[in-house]
Formats: C-alpha cells, sequence, structure tokens
C-alpha cells in the first residue's frame, strides 16, 4: 500500500546520506561506497546505517526498494511512520559525528561532558592507545601522528574534530588547522586565565604531563593571563600510565598523587587547573587531598560549550533520537573497553581496532 505525505529523502537525509542511498538503490557494497565518496568502510556502514533507520526499514534492501523522492513522488509508507506527522525540515540540520581523539582514554572526560551537553549528537572517538604516552614524544612526531588520526576520522565523515588531549593541542593543533582549514577544530589548554581571575591568594597551580608543563605554549599563557601570580607548575610524570590502565582507586595511584600534590599543598594555591584530560577522573580524590579551601577546575565542560558555540555558528545540530556512539582504538579493544566502561560507568561495546 502507498499513500503520499510520508516525509520525501530530501526531507529526512542529509545531502551526503541522499548520494549513499543513490548508490545503495544500485547496488553497490559498503566498500565500494566507501570508495567512490572518499570515506572509510566504517564511514560508509555508517551512514547506511543512519539512513536504514531514519527511512524505518529494516534493511538496506528495503531502502534501496523505495520509490525516488522526486516533487510529489509516492513511496512505500512504513510502520514506523504515522499518518498527520509533519514533514522534517532539514535545514540547518547536520547529522554527521563529532570526532574526538585522545592519546588514550583521558579525552573521554571531554566526550563525557559533550554527551551530556549535546544529547542528540553522535559521536566517535579514537583512543591512541597504541601510541601512548604523548608526553614523551617530540612535537614532529605528534604533529604527524594527530595527522594521520584527523585523516582516519575525516573518513567517516565527522563534521568537527575534538583534539580531546592537552598535549596535543598544545603540540599539534596549529598545525593541524593549518593541514585541514576547512575542518573545524576545538583543542583543551590548561585552564590559567581561569585560575588567574578567581585566586584569592595570588597563587596558582597547574597539573598537567611533563610535556605539557615544559610547553613554551603553557609559558606564553602564564606570562599572557597570570604574569603577576606565582604559579605551581607540575609536571606528574607517571600519573596518565596508570590511568590508561584503569587505576583510579588504588594505592599506587593515590600515592603517586599525593606525592606530585605535595607543592600544592607546602604553598598557599586555592585554585589548581587539571591541565590533562586524565586528570578529571580523579577530580574528587585530588579535593579530597587538598581540601575544601582549594577550588579544583578541569576543561570538560568549557571544551563541550565551545563545541556547541562552533555548531551553532555553522547551523550544524544534529536532530537524531537515536544518536550513535562509536568507538575506536590503535590499541587493545578489550582493554579499552574494559578501562572505558569502568572510568565512564557506561557500557562501551564493539570497540574497532586501526592502524594508523
Amino acid at each position: 500500500m502507498a499513500r503520499r505525505g510520508r516525509p520525501r529523502h530530501p526531507d529526512i537525509l542529509t545531502p551526503r546520506e541522499w548520494e549513499v542511498l543513490a548508490l545503495v538503490r544500485r547496488g553497490h557494497s559498503n566498500r565500494e561506497i566507501g570508495r567512490r565518496l572518499g570515506v572509510s568502510l566504517a564511514g560508509a556502514k555508517y551512514h547506511v546505517a543512519e539512513i536504514i533507520g531514519k527511512l524505518g526499514v529494516r534493511s538496506r534492501g528495503e531502502a534501496a526498494m523505495l520509490l525516488t523522492a522526486g516533487e510529489g513522488a509516492v513511496v512505500q509508507v512504513s510502520s514506523a511512520w504515522r499518518a498527520g506527522e509533519g514533514l522534517c525540515d532539514n535545514r540547518g540540520v547536520d547529522n554527521r559525528p563529532i570526532g574526538f581523539f585522545d592519546s588514550g582514554v583521558g579525552g573521554l572526560t571531554i566526550w563525557r561532558a559533550t554527551k551530556k551537553l549535546l544529547p542528540q549528537e553522535s559521536l566517535v572517538f579514537l583512543a591512541d592507545s597504541g601510541h601512548v604516552p604523548y608526553g614523551e614524544k617530540s612535537t614532529a612526531e605528534l604533529r604527524d601522528l594527530t595527522a594521520r588520526i584527523v585523516r582516519f576520522l575525516l573518513g567517516l565523515d565527522v563534521k568537527l574534530v575534538v583534539v580531546a588531549c592537552n598535549t596535543a593541542t598544545v603540540h599539534a593543533i596549529g598545525h593541524l588547522r593549518e593541514t585541514f582549514p576547512q575542518v573545524p577544530f576545538v583543542g583543551v589548554v590548561p585552564v590559567v586565565k581561569t585560575l588567574s581571575r578567581y585566586t584569592k591568594t595570588g597563587i596558582i597551580a597547574v597539573l598537567s604531563t611533563p610535556a605539557t608543563a615544559s610547553s613554551p605554549y603553557l609559558a606564553g599563557l602564564i606570562e599572557e593571563f597570570a604574569p603577576d601570580k606565582r604559579v605551581i607548575n607540575i609536571g606528574c610524570d607517571g600519573l596518565e600510565d596508570l590511568l590508561e590502565a584503569g587505576e583510579v582507586r588504588t594505592g599506587r595511584a593515590v600515592a603517586l598523587l599525593e606525592r606530585h600534590l605535595a607543592p600544592v599543598r607546602q604553598s598557599r594555591a586555592d585554585v589548581v587547573g587539571l591541565g590533562c584530560t586524565h586528570y578529571p577522573f580523579l577530580r574528587h580524590r585530588i579535593k579530597r587531598i587538598l581540601g575544601p579551601q582549594v577550588r579544583v577546575y578541569d576543561p570538560s565542560r568549557p571544551v563541550a560549550r565551545r563545541v556547541r558555540q562552533l555548531l551553532a555558528e555553522r547551523d550544524a545540530f544534529a536532530q537524531s533520537a537515536n544518536p550513535a556512539y562509536r568507538f575506536y582504538t590503535t590499541g587493545d579493544p578489550k582493554v579499552f573497553a574494559r578501562v572505558a566502561g569502568k572510568l565512564l560507568r557506561f557500557p562501551v561495546r564493539d570497540v574497532g581496532n586501526i592502524e594508523i
């Protein structure tokens, strides 16, 4: 049975999804679709799955059977559609996913904040666990690694890339913006400006990886935003590795954290900035060690708000009732799934393994 009035394909699908549907109707495989459109196999699968969900069909075969949607076209009525529903207004809608990457699980703090702030957005997260830690790599190495990661994410047709790693942001985001000028990037930097604004004692502390702590970028932030403040700049060696292993509440993690926080406790610092995306997983432990008189700031929510701002500027918010969350790693997928699930308290399944 057929009926007029069901939302036409162009009203429901993005232009890229319409291209994919046309290739599905011609009988092309996901691999052929990816090759023709310049996206990865995973990216092609993602688009086909989105089309199937939006059209209310059960398979790509059923999607291919729908009539071409020209003006006034008649299409089959799906059981998922009810008479009287209005046409979808696809203007200003971009259901492509947002891409995130980090050297490991730390960037999940940014992922978590974005998921909470923008619940309709689909998110893709890549943990470059095969090359952790970033804090021990040179600028040239980081630029090469991050550029390869961005190419992978673009193959999944992401609409924005979040560099969810302080070290990668400090050493590579400028290079990425020059290499991929068409891509909007959001980075993560130590919250020195915020610390300088809210300190009452004039003493602030920044916890970061050794590479970030010694970087000219952080030195520049301190010179620009805290020239009249005493800054306790601590490179927390070893902390990132423990968190990568999922050690948040272990004795080793607590002992190492207490050692790194000793200079802060001995000073009169009243504000502390977490300059590594791994560290918010330890935020409550840090607050407990430092006491109620010290305020702890992490960048996850400000970064999520910046993502929202860029999407608003580009009129690119998603309108998906069932957003997809996909995870990839260059390391061991089982280890990533276990650690990420433990840190997020969120089931992480079907982690893809890639090489970059």
